[in-house]
């Protein structure tokens, strides 16, 4: 059995993951990291970040922007907002007469709970009592401060800095510019270095031996062996136990138990697809199913030709239409999209939707109920 890669195997940002299923760190092994488009745009949006907190920290940085290949006035406002929020928290420190030491993409070592794991922190504050890691995400999954990934951040900073500050208390901080999102948990480090040595090191030790047992949940999301998972497979085909009933015949407590497995097994279903296509198109056979050319839209060879031609007939073939919320607000950049057009913009109420208890939306009141 190789040795893994140091730098994907059970690294912090994967550990919802590997935590709660051990054996699948060396099942995703045989999967290649094909990366994704959001992937490489919140690697650029991390770079701006730490130039951005360079420059305001007066450090010497190259800027990296005539390079990236994603970026956008969106990015720019959003890693200019994290930049102010690590200014607000430095000034707030200022402001109690204290001077906090600050440290931009802290590399941290984490192997003395992890097996041959390093990781980078966003951002690391030391002042007074207290150590505060601020982690950056451009994506629009909500991920809360209470996540995994931040508190082994937490615990990689606090193994780094230990012996040079006299800290008792660390604060974790997730900063979510594109849903407006700031969390924020916090705990004793004696209690972080309880959980650690507790929960963490067993599971981490389990996990790159390829010991524990498969599990369900949703880590399975971005696993990269859920296409083909046994344990996945079995979960999600457990909605036959229901025996494709019409919903008035099923109780509420088996509706209940549907509806936490049925974007499971949409997304487990599309996933399963996109694989097998995958295959075939590498030359493998699936029994029962065989390659073939799917539907095709008509389309013109050169449009300004198609255009030249119509006018020459009399013809006008372009039609003007405003472009919409959105791509309006890309166009102008928040800042000059508010000052001009927030009064003209409204946000109706949303069409009622099923979500799970723990959603962080207030539950509406049907107005039957309401008035009965």
């Amino acid at each position: 059995m190789r040795m893994p890669d140091k730098h994907a195997f059970l690294s912090p940002s994967s550990s919802e993951r590997w935590f709660n299923c051990t054996p699948s760190a060396w099942l995703c092994e045989q999967f290649p990291d094909l990366g994704s488009v959001f992937a490489a745009e919140g690697t650029e949006a991390h770079r701006l970040c730490e130039f951005l907190l360079h420059e305001m920290l007066g450090i010497p940085d190259v800027d990296p922007r005539p390079g990236f290949q994603y970026y956008t006035e969106e990015m720019e406002e959003c890693c200019r907002g994290y930049a102010r929020f690590i200014r607000e928290k430095i000034e707030a420190w200022k402001a109690k007469g204290v001077s906090p030491e600050v440290f931009i993409e802290q590399r941290v070592d984490l192997r003395t709970y992890i097996p041959e794991s390093m990781g980078t922190s966003d951002c690391v504050i030391v002042a007074d009592d207290e150590i505060e890691i601020i982690d950056f995400k451009y994506g629009m999954h909500r991920v809360p401060a209470s996540s995994l990934q931040l508190r082994i951040y937490a615990l990689g900073a606090c193994e780094l800095f230990r012996n040079l500050y006299d800290f008792s208390r660390v604060r974790m901080t997730i900063y979510q510019p594109r849903l407006g999102a700031v969390d924020e948990a916090s705990m004793d480090v004696a209690a972080l270095y309880s959980w650690a040595e507790e929960d963490l090191k067993p599971r981490a030790e389990q996990a790159f031996a390829g010991q524990g047992e498969y599990s369900v949940g949703e880590w399975c999301r971005n696993c990269r062996a859920r296409r083909t998972c046994r344990e996945l497979a079995a979960h999600q085909l457990e909605i036959a136990r229901y025996d494709f009933k019409d919903p008035p015949l099923l109780s509420d407590e088996e509706i209940a138990d549907v509806l936490s497995r049925v974007d499971g097994l949409v997304a487990w279903a599309e996933g399963v697809r996109e694989y097998a296509l995958k295959a075939a198109l590498d030359g493998r056979k699936i029994a029962g199913w065989k390659l073939v050319e799917g539907k095709s839209i008509r389309k013109f060879t050169e449009d300004k030709a198609v255009a030249a031609r119509l006018e020459m007939a009399g013809f006008d073939p372009y039609e003007k239409k405003m472009l919409g919320l959105t791509a309006l607000e890309r166009l102008m950049g928040k800042k000059n999209f508010t000052n001009l057009l927030s009064d003209l913009v409204v946000r109706p109420r949303g069409k009622p939707i099923l979500a799970p208890v723990t959603d962080r939306r207030a539950e509406l009141i049907p107005a039957n109920v309401e008035f009965a």
